[in-house]
C-alpha cells in the first residue's frame, strides 16, 4: 500500500519539504484476517527531504514557545543560550519578521503557549537569571502588546508544562519547578486565563515535563516525557515511553506503557494527517527519528535518507497543511 502527502519542516533555518511520503505494511497471506482487513497503521513511512532555505532570521535558539496565529507561525522567546523575549512571525517560514525585541513579559524558556479565543497565550516557564520558574498568564491580540490576565496562577511556579486548548478552556498539565527540580502530575484548566479549576491533583501518570500533551480523537493526550534533575547524569533521573489519554483531565487510561519509540523528552508532538507525531526529542542524547500513530497504541516509524539532524526542544507546528519543525538544539543551536 502506497499513499502520498505534502509534509513541510523548517530545522535549523533550513525548510524541507517532504514530497512523498511511502507507507511499507507487513505482508499478509490471501484469506487471512490481516490481508482482508483495513489497516490502520503502516509498519514504517519513508520520507523525502528537500532543502528550501539555510538560516531564518531569528537567532539560534531552543524551547520557544510557538503557535499559529492570523495566518502565521509565530515563535516566542527561547534559550540562545540565554533566555530571551523576543517574538517573531512568518507567513510562509522563509521570510521572518521581528514583532518586538522586548515583549511585555520577562524573558524565559519552556513556556506554554496556545491559542485561545481570538489571542495567543504564553504562561509559565523558566526566568532568565537563577533557578526562578513563573506563574504569570500573558495574552497578544498582535504578538507586539501582550497582556497580563494573571500575575499569579493558583498553580505553582513551573517550566517545562503541557499545554492545550480543550473542551473550551484552557489546560495545563505537569510541569516541575526549577529551582528544586520537584515535578507534579497536575491537572488545571480556565474558561478566561484568569480564574483556574484544579482537575486533579495526582493524575495516575507519573509527575513529568518535558512531555507532549495533544487534543487527538476528542481527548487530551500524554506522551512521553521525563523528570529532570541536574544531580542525575545527563540530567536525567528518568525518562518516559508511555501514552495517556482522558476524556475529561481527571480519569485517565493509559494507552500503552511503552511506545515504539524510545523513551524520551523534549521532542516535539504534533497532531497531524489525523496522527499522533513525535518528532526528535532527548534520552542519554539527541534524536532525529520521527514517529506515528492512529490510535496512540500503535507506532511506526517514518525514516528517510537524509534525515534533519538530531535536536531537543524544536518547536513543531501544523501550518498551512504541513508539519513544521524549527530551532532546536542538537550539538549546537539552530535556527
Amino acid at each position: 500500500m502506497t499513499y502520498r502527502m505534502k509534509c513541510q519542516l523548517t530545522v535549523a533555518g533550513v525548510v524541507l519539504l517532504a514530497a512523498s511520503l511511502t507507507a511499507i505494511l507487513p505482508a499478509a497471506d490471501a484469506g487471512s484476517p490481516a490481508a482482508t482487513q483495513t489497516a490502520t497503521a503502516p509498519t514504517a513511512l519513508e520520507i523525502t527531504w528537500v532543502r528550501k532555505t539555510a538560516a531564518a532570521a531569528w537567532c539560534r535558539r531552543d524551547s520557544m514557545g510557538e503557535v499559529v496565529f492570523d495566518g502565521k507561525m509565530w515563535l516566542l522567546g527561547g534559550y540562545t543560550p540565554g533566555r530571551i523575549n523576543d517574538v517573531w512571525c512568518s507567513a510562509d517560514g522563509v521570510d521572518w519578521t521581528c514583532v518586538t525585541k522586548a515583549a511585555a513579559w520577562p524573558e524565559r524558556n519552556l513556556p506554554c503557549s496556545v491559542v485561545f479565543n481570538n489571542r495567543m497565550w504564553l504562561f509559565g516557564g523558566f526566568a532568565k537569571e537563577g533557578k526562578a520558574s513563573y506563574n504569570d498568564i500573558w495574552c497578544s491580540r498582535d504578538g507586539k502588546r501582550w497582556d497580563l490576565a494573571a500575575e499569579h496562577a493558583p498553580w505553582s511556579p513551573r517550566g517545562a508544562a503541557g499545554a492545550a486548548v480543550f473542551d473550551g478552556k484552557l489546560w495545563i498539565t505537569g510541569g516541575f519547578d526549577y529551582s528544586d527540580f520537584k515535578h507534579n502530575s497536575e491537572v488545571w484548566c480556565s474558561v478566561d486565563g484568569k480564574e483556574w479549576r484544579q482537575v486533579t491533583a495526582n493524575a495516575p501518570w507519573p509527575p513529568r515535563a518535558m512531555h507532549g500533551c495533544v487534543i487527538f480523537d476528542g481527548k487530551l493526550w500524554i506522551v512521553g516525557g521525563g523528570e529532570y534533575n541536574t544531580a542525575f547524569p545527563a540530567n536525567t533521573k528518568t525518562d518516559y515511553g508511555d501514552v495517556w489519554s482522558s476524556s475529561d483531565g481527571k480519569n485517565w487510561r493509559q494507552v500503552t506503557a511503552a511506545a515504539a519509540w524510545p523513551a524520551r523528552r523534549f521532542h516535539g508532538c504534533v497532531v497531524y494527517d489525523n496522527k499522533i507525531w513525535v518528532l526528535g526529542g532527548y534520552h542519554q542524547g539527541n534524536s532525529n527519528d520521527v514517529w506515528f500513530s492512529s490510535d496512540g497504541k500503535t507506532w511506526a516509524q517514518a525514516t528517510s535518507p537524509q534525515q534533519w539532524s538530531i535536536r531537543h526542544e524544536p518547536a513543531c507546528l501544523v501550518f498551512k497543511g504541513s508539519l513544521w519543525v524549527l530551532g532546536g538544539f542538537g550539538d549546537t543551536l539552530f535556527t
